[in-house]
């Protein structure tokens, strides 16, 4: 593949400095090589690997080298900072850069067929046994664009002398997300298989000019328990999503959530080709919902659910809004950093369902820090704390709380799914009165039962039920209004 990413005076400087720091540490008669990806954060990959006397020598199989002397030798060559050179390369291109002693650099952007080629040969290397050499795989997968992100689909099926497995994944994915950038974003779906050596694709739409005829199938086999549950996430979403649709008007657009950090606990289906995690936005005659979409998905691996019995952790968590509010409004709102992270406490508890039962009603408290706000992909973050909650109505001891478990007049709080009945379970947040070692904060249950029952009936009483407003304060801003800011829209009064 041709390119001119290297024709600038800078890359061509960069090369001839680069070529001339490593060129001492190089040994006649090998040809070193090493594979870079660039990606929206930098670069992965750049192992340094070497041919010689005919032989591959690479971390894990140095041949007649031991590790250390391997690792010394190829070291040095990887600290001359040549992966710098990526950069001249756009996002999601994958290099190959070639060393020999006495030669310049030389870099090759990936074409389809190199994609396709290290395809073949990781999979006639990914065996642990001579008996686990898979002797056919076939792979197709779709792509969709999720936020900031790429969503692939895939299916993949490998087979072996007696057997066959399926998953949802493949290794080194980032080569399929490089093919799609490669081809211009253009690309639907992609199909390969691999059979005795050979490996071959197809395209939708086609790329004859990559080698990637029209794409003829549709599916692919797939292994029994692996199909089973595919059938079963794929109905349980479509009963959660007429749901959806009996309370009112779906929005279309998803938002797709900022998770996965260090502290954050993976959502049931857990993917790692696309997002798992996100929320849908309602409108309801009267009403504006704001919930969970994904926390009922089938949990896709065995070992989670070995039976198939759950959908997910049971229950997915909403906000419910009096009036019309806009989606660009809703997206926006501190609200989707608090549901987000009231979902982030119920993963972490692990039986949340069987808690909700039991009790009904349960409070959680959170510190304004405690709400990471840079969850939406479409923001930089959403608006803080106090763009919702007055600080002299919600907050004591720099905490608020919120009741899990309000009752609403239109979203029923038990829903039968495919595998299980489970909850929609309402947040709201509660007066800063309440937080109390005499209420809510009391270490006797019954005294914190108490004070949760008044404040359930203290809110049906008032007709309020689970609503709640835009904004407690008196107009919604986008940051603290004690520092004033841009008004979005007014406050829906009760």
């Amino acid at each position: 593949m041709t390119n001119d990413y290297l024709s600038s005076e800078e890359a061509q400087k960069m090369i001839a400095e680069v070529t001339e720091k490593m060129n001492p540490l190089l040994v006649e008669g090998r040809t070193y090589f090493s594979e870079i990806t660039r990606d929206e954060h930098g670069s992965s990959g750049g192992n340094v690997s070497f041919f010689e006397n005919g032989a591959i020598h690479r971390y894990g199989k140095t041949g007649n080298y031991s590790d250390d002397e391997f690792m010394e030798h190829v070291g040095a060559i990887e600290d001359t900072d040549f992966r710098y050179l990526i950069r001249f390369f756009p996002v999601h291109a994958k290099v190959k850069f070639t060393f020999s002693k006495g030669e310049p650099i030389r870099m090759e952007q990936y074409t389809v067929a190199m994609f396709l080629e290290d395809i073949k040969e990781n999979i006639e290397n990914d065996h642990y046994r001579p008996e686990d050499k898979i002797q056919k795989k076939e792979l197709l997968v779709s792509f969709t664009q999720e936020a900031d992100e790429l969503g692939m689909f895939m299916d993949t099926t490998e087979y072996y002398e007696a057997s066959m497995r399926s998953f949802d994944f493949m290794s080194g994915s980032s080569d399929l997300e490089s093919i799609y950038h490669l081809l211009g974003g253009k690309l639907d779906r992609f199909y390969f298989k691999y059979e005795n050596g050979v490996i071959a694709a197809q395209s939708s739409p086609a790329f004859e000019e990559h080698g990637l005829p029209l794409l003829t199938v549709t599916s692919i086999e797939v292994s029994p328990e692996y199909s089973k549950r595919k059938e079963a996430f794929e109905e349980g979403q479509r009963l959660r999503h007429a749901f959806f649709r009996s309370l009112g008007t779906l929005d279309d657009r998803i938002i797709y959530l900022r998770v996965g950090g260090f502290r954050d606990h993976s959502w049931p289906e857990n993917s790692t080709s696309h997002n798992s995690c996100k929320m849908r936005v309602i409108h309801t005659p009267e009403t504006t919902i704001l919930i969970t979409d994904g926390l009922t998905d089938i949990y896709t691996t065995p070992h989670q659910d070995e039976n198939l019995e759950y959908n997910g952790i049971g229950a997915e968590f909403y906000m419910e809004f009096y009036g019309q509010i806009p989606y660009e409004v809703v997206h926006k709102h501190f609200a989707m950093a608090l549901v987000n992270s009231v979902s982030q406490v119920a993963l972490g508890h692990g039986e949340i369902k069987q808690l909700m039962l039991a009790k009904q009603y349960v409070s959680v408290e959170f510190t304004e820090e405690n709400i990471e706000l840079w969850v939406n992909r479409e923001n930089h973050d959403n608006h803080n704390c106090r763009s919702f909650l007055t600080p002299e109505g919600f907050l004591k001891d720099d905490c608020f709380g919120v009741m899990l478990g309000m009752e609403s007049k239109l979203v029923p709080q038990r829903v039968q799914l495919n595998l299980e009945e489970v909850l929609m379970i309402n947040i709201k947040p509660v007066d800063s009165m309440w937080l109390k070692a005499s209420k809510l904060r009391s270490e006797d249950d019954d005294v914190a039962k108490v004070a949760r029952e008044a404040i359930i009936s203290e809110w049906k009483e008032k007709g309020e039920w689970n609503l709640v407003p835009l904004t407690y304060q008196k107009e919604y801003v986008q940051g603290n209004p004690e520092s004033g800011g841009m008004v979005l829209a007014p406050l829906f009064p009760f």
